[in-house]
């Protein structure tokens, strides 16, 4: 169940009007049906000088602290990336070992096998040439032995009569 939701644009044309009309907080409030606190925390978060509140500004702000405020990625790093393509695609490492190896060489960054899976089905560890596309990058992958079969393919049984 979602306790919060965002305040549209539409919302906040609302309180840029009402704001500039002269309505208090708890007016403005009351015909939006939010919560006080919601209204007077995007006027004071969102106001460009001397207490004028725009709308268009508001959003503008609101977008570049929504994305700023996510995590990011480890193979952002150029430095992790460059480590990890050059295990994977030159010396033909597993990334269980490229994980492994990260973390017993103490790095600031530890990455997880998983998220090094992740990037290779992804294609973020393709480099760009032509010679190198995911779908080699991807069969560089150990397969202990197995057989490589499409997701499609289901084993054929023998049927006896």
């Amino acid at each position: 169940m979602r306790h919060y939701r965002h305040l549209t644009p539409v919302e906040r044309e609302c309180i840029a009007l009402f704001h500039f009309f002269g309505y208090s907080i708890t007016t403005i409030s009351c015909v939006l049906c939010r919560n006080k606190s919601t209204v007077s925390r995007e006027l004071k978060r969102n106001n460009i000088l001397d207490g004028i509140y725009m709308e268009f500004f508001a959003t503008r702000l609101y977008k570049e602290r929504r994305t700023k405020c996510h995590r990011k990625k480890i193979l952002d790093n150029p430095e992790i990336c460059k480590y990890v393509k050059e295990k994977f695609l030159d010396h033909q490492w597993s990334p269980e070992q490229i994980a492994g190896r990260l973390a017993l060489e103490k790095h600031k960054k530890i990455i997880s096998y998983n998220t090094i899976y992740r990037a290779i089905y992804n294609g973020i560890l393709d480099d760009g040439h032509s010679r190198r596309t995911n779908r080699i990058i991807i069969r560089k992958l150990r397969h202990k032995g197995k057989k490589r079969l499409k997701h499609s393919h289901m084993k054929k049984e023998a049927y006896s009569l």
